[in-house]
């Protein structure tokens, strides 16, 4: 195990490895810095691309368009009050008053420094607990993971959306057309309606594109981001830097927003918005100056971004232990990782040592080529965030139509994405959750086969639900 740990963290100190993280990190950041742009589509567009390449080179780099994109967020809700990301709420609300006060520097030095500590923090506790969790979970059998994965998708539908009911049913659809094709258990063919493109079932990236790019430039379309710089951006002195007296001043904050974020993205289906309000409310009340909280105070820029950096760390826990991805974005990376044949789960420890402990490493030199890439460009994402909407969002619209087809040149993906961007609209609109739709696509498949193994051990019985303690536990749970 030990020789496995160090392969895999070598294996990523190569020239193409860094250079995808660094090229993943430069994503993230532009479009985490442009208003109406979100990480998930820099990660659904760039998806494609992993299918390519190897998965010591492209999974770290969509890592780092998911890390990126999260700092990116918090650019905009500093210097436009307007945020990037639903979690960069919490920044803009001490961020961008001290940006009125002509401290837009500190205020973006506060919110990197934050996302970076936050980051590494969650890092540390992934490479230390997922291993040890993962051999637990080899114990789980085929009717524990029945129920598990049964629980997982109440959750994420239960709190994805503005309703229990619509969360249920956009997880409900997702299971529904991840059906579509041959079963993997029996082979029969299922709801193709004699279409030899739908032999395979619906493509996973054509769809998640569809649903997450293409509504968003419909909106964006028809709306107008008119906020501006009204002052020069400075980075010298005292106003634009976070001294190292600060920073010390604060490492409890950092620390107790890291610990906030961290359990909090190891809970499938929360996500990050809550872990940044949190963070942000728990260092208020520890506060010795609380009413100056919402007027310009650094410990209400540190705290949101260390909540919110951490969750993506901690997020894998659940993805790598138990093959259940947590939010929208790592449904998207558990794609990743089966278009590159590999099923995370208890086993790809097991299997995929060295990968994974080489992802791990490329986690870390994420946080490393994020605080240097992102402190050397503030300037520049400055300026990112103010280009016409209407050079983004073609750019992106092209994007996404290259990228769905550049896997199979198929014209029915291109078909998939525009019937699955018209279905996104609606939902936006109807306020239903497109993150839920995904997640219950991803896992339609693996509790479908876990379902089957369970009914051939019982022989057809129902009881076997209930015979393991550890399932009737969970189904109670549910």
């Amino acid at each position: 195990m030990l020789a496995d740990i160090c392969t895999g963290l070598i294996s990523v100190f190569t020239l193409p490895s860094i250079g995808a993280i660094a090229l993943g990190i430069l994503t993230g950041l532009i479009f985490g810095a442009i208003p109406g742009i979100s990480g998930i589509m820099a990660i659904s567009i760039l998806l494609p691309m992993t299918f390519y390449v190897s998965p010591l080179v492209g999974i770290p780099m969509l890592l780092g368009i998911y890390k990126a994109s999260m700092f990116g967020g918090s650019i905009t809700a500093v210097l436009l009050n307007t945020p990037g990301a639903p979690p960069a709420v919490c920044t803009a609300m001490d961020g961008f008053p001290l940006t009125r006060q002509g401290k837009a520097g500190k205020a973006l030095n506060a919110a990197l420094t934050g996302s970076v500590f936050g980051d590494t923090f969650s890092n540390i506790l992934l490479i230390c607990v997922a291993a040890p969790l993962a051999y637990l979970t080899l114990k789980i059998g085929p009717v524990e993971q029945c129920c598990l994965i049964l629980l997982a998708l109440t959750v994420v539908g239960s709190i994805s959306g503005p309703s229990l009911t619509k969360g249920i049913i956009c997880a409900g659809v997702g299971i529904l057309l991840a059906t579509v094709g041959a079963s993997g258990a029996t082979g029969a063919i299922r709801f193709t309606f004699d279409n030899e493109n739908l032999m395979g079932g619906i493509a996973l990236i054509p769809m998640v594109i569809g649903l997450l790019c293409l509504p968003e430039v419909i909106h964006q379309a028809s709306s107008r981001i008119s906020s501006v710089i009204q002052q020069k951006l400075n980075l010298k002195d005292e106003n634009g830097r976070l001294t190292w007296k600060e920073f010390k001043a604060h490492i409890p904050v950092l620390l107790r927003s890291s610990l906030i974020g961290s359990i909090i993205g190891a809970l499938p289906g929360l996500g990050a918005s809550p872990a940044a309000y949190m963070a942000y409310s728990e260092a208020r009340r520890t506060s010795k100056n609380p009413e100056t909280f919402g007027k310009g105070n650094v410990a209400g820029v540190l705290a949101p971004e260390a909540a919110n950096n951490a969750v993506t760390g901690s997020a894998m826990i659940p993805l790598l232990t138990l093959g259940i991805p947590g939010d929208d974005v790592t449904a998207v990376l558990m794609g990743a990782f089966i278009i590159q044949g590999i099923t995370p789960g208890p086993m790809i420890f097991q299997e995929h040592a060295q990968l994974v402990y080489g992802i791990f490493g490329g986690l870390l030199i994420c946080d490393v080529l994020l605080y240097f890439i992102a402190k050397a460009g503030f300037r520049i994402w400055a300026r990112l965030s103010r280009l016409p909407k209407y050079v983004i969002f073609s750019a992106v619209t092209v994007f996404s139509f290259v990228g769905a087809y550049s896997i199979n040149q198929s014209m029915f993906d291109i078909m998939t994405l525009i019937l699955f961007g018209i279905i996104g609209y609606f939902v936006r609109r109807w306020h239903y959750s497109a993150g839920a739709f995904i997640i219950g696509f991803v896992l339609g498949p693996i509790w479908e086969r876990a379902f089957d193994q369970s009914m051939v051990l019982s022989d057809g019985s129902f009881m076997i639900f209930i015979e393991s303690p550890i399932s009737a536990v969970l189904l109670a749970l549910a």
